[in-house]
């Protein structure tokens, strides 16, 4: 259900964007590795490489500021000690590795702040920020210790004190630079990096670890002159 749910949610927003596109827009197909980990508490995570591919393009523009709304499907995830969410089997030392591998959607609103560079037209540097939503689509989790482990659901009840209490969406706040290098009347790619991170914890569980999340993407793209 919240997998088909987050796919509504999807074609809701890009059919928003599409129809608030103005004649002179960019739109944009982005994509890349997204290296993300649990951040906060007492948490000691490793970071995980996955995928983040996605959707851009402007809305509005005034001088060298636009309105840049997102739309991404990212994967996330991280290896982390058992005794952060108590993940495992009874007897599960407290040491050992969990990986989680959670994927989202993800939607980011961006102010965007061109800034031109004297003389080189068709290079344009750029800062971004601002904040992102994201939908839950898929969470499990496996002992990275043990070969034979399975993948389990988030909501199994082996994983005690996040179970049902996992949350299902995140929020945060996104600082990106990028560089977008025009290719004649072809369009234009482009290099982006940022790092997203969470402002809310990840699970329900107030009495349990203030456990974020957190993450840096790079990723390369191409837009096209509508």
């Amino acid at each position: 259900m919240r997998k088909c749910a987050g796919l509504y949610v999807l074609l809701a927003v890009l059919a928003l964007v599409v129809a608030a596109r103005p004649a002179a827009a960019q739109f944009g197909l982005r994509g890349g590795a997204n290296l993300s980990k649990f951040v906060g508490g007492d948490t000691d995570s490793e970071s995980k490489t996955a995928l983040k591919l996605g959707a851009v393009i402007p809305l509005a523009h005034v001088g060298p500021v636009s309105l840049v709304p997102e739309v991404y499907y990212a994967q996330r995830g991280t290896k982390t000690q058992a005794s952060t969410f108590d993940c495992g089997p009874a007897g599960t030392p407290a040491s050992a590795l969990c990986e989680f591998s959670m994927d989202y959607i993800e939607v980011p609103v961006l102010a965007k702040l061109s800034l031109p560079i004297p003389g080189a037209r068709m290079l344009r540097p750029y800062v971004a920020a601002g904040p992102v939503y994201a939908w839950q689509l898929k969470c499990e989790y496996s002992l990275a210790s043990v070969a034979s482990e399975e993948t389990q659901d988030c909501k199994d009840p082996q994983l005690s004190s996040a179970s049902a209490l996992m949350k299902s969406a995140d929020k945060g706040i996104v600082g990106a630079a990028g560089i977008d290098l025009g290719v004649g009347g072809l369009g234009a790619l482009n290099l982006d990096l940022r790092i997203v991170r969470g402002l809310s914890r990840l699970t329900e569980n107030a009495a349990g670890p203030d456990v974020k999340s957190q993450s840096v993407s790079l990723m390369l793209g191409y837009s096209v002159l509508r």
